[in-house]
C-alpha cells in the first residue's frame, strides 16, 4: 500500500480576457502570469474568439479556450453581422461551450479582466468558484454604467482597480466587496538612443477618440509649423471599433497640409521597436484608467507628454517623470514638443526620471504580489 497522497500545492487561476487582440488590458495581465508562478499558480485562459493574443499565450498558459463570442454591449454592437437574432441564438451555445470548458479546467479561482466578462464571471459564479473581477476602464458614467458596476460587485469576491480613479468608482458600487488597487507593472526595457538625424514623436494606441488621435496630429499640425524639421508616427490598429466619422475625420486630417508628408500611420505593432526611434512619446487621451504605453516609453527612457486625466498622474509627476498636459489642448502639447525638441538636457531628465520610476514603482513583480494577495483573499472569503 502507498503512503498517503501528498497536499497539493499548486493552484490553479483561470483568466478571462475581453479580447483577442494585442491590446493592454490582455498584455497587462498576461506579462504577469510568470511572476506569478513562484507563488504556485499554474495558468490558463479563455478568449471570445481566436486572434493574435491567443497565439502569443501559448508561451505562458497552460491551456486555452475560445468560442467567437456573440454578445455585444451597445446596440450598435448587438445589430452587426451577424444581427440580433442570430447573436441571440447563438449566445447559450457560446456560454455553454465556456462553461463545459471551465469544468474540464477545474480553476481554483477565476480572474475576470474586465467587465466585458461578466457574463462569463456570471457562469463561473453559479458553479461556486470563486471570482476576482479587475477593472481596466471607466466607461462613461451613468445608468447602465452603475448598473455593471453593481453586477460585478455582486458576483466578485473581490475587485481590483488599476488605478485611484478605477477603484474609486468601484468603491462606490462594491457593496461589501472589497476593492484592492493594484497597478500594471512593466517588463525592464534596454535603454533606446533614438537616431541623430531625426526627431519621432510618437503615439500608442488604437485610433479613437478616446486615445484623442485627432488631438495628436492637430498637435502636430501646430509643431510643425515652427518646427518643420519634426517626424511624427501613430502606432495602433485603424478602424477597430466602427466609428467611421472619426476614422474618416482622423484620415482626412493625417492627409492635410504640412501633415501628409510629416506623419505615418503604421498601424499594430510591437511598442519596443517604435520606442527605439522615437525621441517623444505623447498620449493625448481623453480618458485613461492606467495606460501601459506610457510606462512602457518611461522604462525605455523616452521622454512622455500625456494628458493629465485618469489614472496617468499616478504615474507620472509633473516634470519629474515626464509632462502633463490639460485635455484637449492641441497648443499645449504642441508648446512642449517644441520645448523638448530644443532641450536636449530637459529630455534627457525627464527620460531618466521616467526609466527610474517605471523600473522601481511599476513592475511586474509587484503587481504579481499584490495579485496573489487578491486571489488569496477571494479563496478565503468566497461568496
Amino acid at each position: 500500500m502507498t503512503g498517503p497522497v501528498a497536499a497539493r500545492t499548486e493552484r490553479r487561476l483561470c483568466i478571462l480576457f475581453h479580447e483577442s487582440a494585442i491590446l493592454g488590458a490582455g498584455v497587462s495581465i498576461l506579462r504577469a502570469v510568470e511572476h506569478l508562478r513562484p507563488h504556485g499558480w499554474t495558468s490558463s485562459g479563455w478568449f471570445p474568439g481566436p486572434g493574435p493574443l491567443v497565439t502569443e499565450s501559448a508561451a505562458v498558459l497552460d491551456t486555452r479556450g475560445y468560442s467567437p463570442k456573440p454578445i455585444a454591449f451597445s446596440s450598435r454592437g448587438w445589430r452587426r453581422e451577424p444581427g440580433v437574432a442570430q447573436r441571440l441564438r447563438r449566445t447559450p451555445v457560446y456560454l455553454g461551450a465556456f462553461k463545459k470548458w471551465l469544468q474540464q479546467t477545474a480553476p481554483d479561482v477565476v480572474h475576470v479582466n474586465s467587465l466585458l466578462m461578466l457574463p462569463e464571471a456570471t457562469v463561473a459564479r453559479r458553479l461556486g468558484l470563486p471570482i476576482v473581477v479587475q477593472v481596466h476602464e471607466i466607461p462613461r458614467a451613468g445608468r447602465k454604467r452603475d448598473l455593471t458596476l453593481r453586477w460585478a460587485g455582486a458576483i466578485a469576491d473581490v475587485l481590483i482597480g488599476v488605478s485611484g480613479p478605477v477603484a474609486s468608482m468601484l468603491g462606490g458600487h462594491a457593496g461589501r466587496t472589497p476593492v484592492e488597487l493594484i497597478y500594471n507593472g512593466v517588463p525592464s526595457a534596454d535603454l533606446r538612443t533614438p537616431p541623430e538625424d531625426s526627431f519621432v514623436v510618437g503615439t500608442i494606441g488604437h485610433v479613437s477618440r478616446m486615445k484623442g488621435t485627432d488631438i495628436f496630429l492637430e498637435a502636430a499640425a501646430l509643431a510643425l509649423i515652427a518646427r518643420p524639421d519634426l517626424r511624427f508616427e501613430l502606432v495602433g490598429p485603424t478602424r477597430p471599433w466602427g466609428d467611421e466619422e472619426f476614422e474618416d475625420q482622423v484620415e482626412a486630417l493625417a492627409e492635410s497640409g504640412s501633415l501628409r508628408e510629416a506623419v505615418q500611420m503604421r498601424g499594430h505593432r510591437p511598442a519596443r521597436d517604435a520606442l527605439t526611434r522615437w525621441s517623444i512619446f505623447v498620449l493625448p487621451s481623453r480618458q485613461e484608467a492606467f495606460p501601459l504605453s506610457t510606462l512602457e516609453a518611461m522604462a525605455a527612457g523616452v521622454p512622455v507628454i500625456a494628458t493629465d486625466v485618469g489614472g496617468i498622474p499616478e504615474q507620472i509627476v509633473h516634470l519629474e517623470h515626464g509632462i502633463l498636459v490639460p485635455p484637449e489642448d492641441a497648443s499645449a502639447i504642441a508648446d512642449w514638443i517644441e520645448r523638448l525638441h530644443d532641450d536636449p538636457d530637459l529630455r534627457e531628465r525627464l527620460g531618466a526620471g521616467g526609466r527610474e520610476r517605471a523600473r522601481t514603482e511599476f513592475t511586474l513583480k509587484a503587481q504579481a504580489e499584490a495579485l496573489n494577495g487578491a486571489y488569496e483573499e477571494a479563496l478565503r472569503g468566497k461568496k
